[in-house]
């Protein structure tokens, strides 16, 4: 067994994967708690030890996505930037009602036009489970698995128990590709994770609050010992850091902070001074908070070893009546297949969250913050691509949040 360590005291445990979406998941005291999908614990158990969670920076077959992404979001140009990375697919998920096909219906006129003969490389994923779906797709779509004969594999973590059309997509998936699919019965939310090809699986303490009650009836009631057993068999992780979550950010998730880029580099965001000094009065105190909660993050992973790159970060917008924060980050990006496909932000998509000019706050920041951004991105050795999303953040999600590979 690896070393566990938190920023608050020690565990020992290991992964995690899908629950909420990106937007805004339940807060401490959520009674969600795990239970095995169309599975058994024989399975898991059988298996344990002989898998682990795939990197997002390791290659990848395909991308999953969903169908509100262009319905809802127009966002054509970031499906087509995932199909230009290099992948086989880009899975979409559809309900169960949907009956129209990528290549006549209209909602993928514009992607058939973005993409031309390469819309081939579209597949929908028709959900067999009734229901709505959401846009979160790191959150609920499967973990995948590699085992030492290379074979590629599928976690299936805990969804919301009333999300059952995006619970279900694991089980699509298994169906579609022929993998094996482990359930694991815990709830997170694949943004409130991340791994290094070594075993090393970090995540926030929104992990822990989401399995302190059970929510219906074949639950089980985890401690901090019992999510630690479960990632230690259900991923494969050597070593688990579980860090406080991010103050004022509703998800609690660490990707809109942190990311590995590979097996030895962190980017961590960092919100600077002359961010800092636009806030006013009223709001400067949380933002120092953020500030200190990041350097101190920061500060902790390097400790580890790792090679901590500090990545500007546009300052939280607050909002009166709302304890909460509107959060853009940079480190909400897909990297897939050395292309990375990052989240740009430019006008406020709700009125609430810009200025009188209907701008953000910090906007005189944005040109340099995404010169140097896309710097610290190169200077790695991926290839990036912008992406505008002003409408999702504005909802507690980017790039990041909407996107979950297979691995190749």
């Amino acid at each position: 067994m690896g070393r566990i360590s938190t920023a608050v005291g020690a565990f020992s445990a290991v992964f995690l994967m899908t629950l909420t979406s990106c937007s805004q998941p339940a807060q401490d005291g959520s009674k969600l708690d795990g239970h095995y999908e169309n599975a058994t614990a024989n399975k898991l158990n059988s298996l344990a030890g002989t898998f682990r969670a795939v990197a997002e920076y390791e290659p990848s077959q395909g991308v999953i996505i969903s169908l509100p992404l262009i319905e809802t979001y127009n966002k054509t140009d970031f499906a087509a930037a995932i199909v230009n990375s290099d992948v086989d697919t880009l899975w979409i998920t559809v309900p169960s009602t949907f009956t129209g096909n990528v290549q006549t219906s209209a909602v993928f006129a514009g992607l058939r036009q973005a993409l031309g003969s390469k819309i081939s490389k579209v597949k929908l994923v028709r959900q067999q489970t009734p229901g709505s779906l959401t846009v979160w797709a790191r959150d609920w779509s499967p973990q995948s698995s590699v085992n030492a004969n290379g074979e590629i594999g599928l976690i299936d973590f805990n969804y919301y128990p009333n999300r059952d059309a995006d619970d279900f997509t694991a089980q699509s998936m298994e169906r579609l590709l022929d993998f094996d699919r482990v359930s694991v019965p815990v709830y997170n939310e694949g943004g409130n994770f991340m791994n290094t090809t070594a075993g090393h699986c970090l995540m926030t303490t929104r992990v822990t609050d989401a399995n302190m009650y059970a929510d219906q009836q074949d639950d089980m009631i985890l401690d901090a010992e019992g999510v630690k057993h479960f990632y230690q068999i259900g991923a494969g992780c050597s070593e688990v850091t579980i860090f406080p979550r991010m103050p004022y950010e509703g998800t609690g998730h660490i990707d809109m902070w942190a990311k590995f880029l590979n097996d030895d580099t962190v980017i961590v965001s960092e919100l600077r001074d002359e961010v800092l000094n636009l806030y006013s009065n009223t709001y400067v105190n949380k933002a120092r908070t953020v500030q200190t909660y990041l350097n101190t993050r920061a500060r902790e992973i390097a400790a580890m070893g790792y090679k901590v790159i500090r990545m500007p970060t546009p300052g939280p917008v607050f909002v009166a009546n709302d304890t909460n924060g509107m959060f853009r980050s940079y480190t909400n990006s897909l990297t897939v297949n050395g292309s990375v496909i990052i989240p740009r932000y430019t006008t406020p998509a709700y009125a609430q969250h810009g200025d009188r000019n209907g701008q953000y706050f910090d906007a005189a920041f944005t040109t340099k913050y995404e010169r140097e951004v896309t710097q610290i991105y190169q200077s790695i050795g991926y290839k990036p691509t912008w992406i505008t999303t002003d409408d999702l953040i504005g909802n507690g999600g980017a790039v990041h949040c909407t996107t979950m590979q297979i691995a190749r």
